[in-house]
């Protein structure tokens, strides 16, 4: 566990959360409200841009990291997941409203922390890429 920047990690999964926390909120809200049935595809196009936050989760872990980036970026992911979370509990013992079984609270930190990853990943192949090539030794035209 040593090789977990925790400032890295927070710090990219609050920054996302300003982000995932109106729209998990939201999802839930509509459901609650029976104004968009659980299979719609508004369900499906509104978790797919929570799992893309997931990914900038993970970039962003992985880019503060800079060393073990890959578990960095996982870490950072499953955090924003969580802290969504909590957000979406916290509204539904104010306002009422259903929460997430147990079971499907891991499924979805583990499949945050695999989009976190892959953000990392991208990080880590795009660092390459800029690093491939120097900007100060570029060749000058005669």
């Amino acid at each position: 566990m040593n090789e977990l920047r925790w400032p890295a990690i927070w710090r990219a999964a609050v920054s996302v959360s300003i982000f995932v926390i109106p729209i998990g909120v939201l999802q839930r809200v509509l459901v609650d409200r029976k104004t968009i049935e659980r299979g719609s595809s508004a369900i499906y196009l509104i978790t797919f841009v929570i799992l893309v936050l997931g990914m900038v989760a993970g970039f962003g872990a992985a880019k503060l990291a800079r060393t073990h980036v890959l578990p960095n970026g996982a870490a950072a992911g499953a955090l924003t997941y969580l802290i969504a979370e909590v957000a979406s509990l916290v509204r539904a013992a104010v306002f009422g409203g259903t929460s997430q079984p147990f079971i499907g609270v891991i499924y979805l930190a583990l499949l945050m922390a695999t989009c976190g990853m892959f953000g990392a990943g991208l990080e880590r192949r795009s660092r390459a890429l800029r690093e491939e090539v120097p900007r100060d030794n570029a060749p000058k035209p005669d």
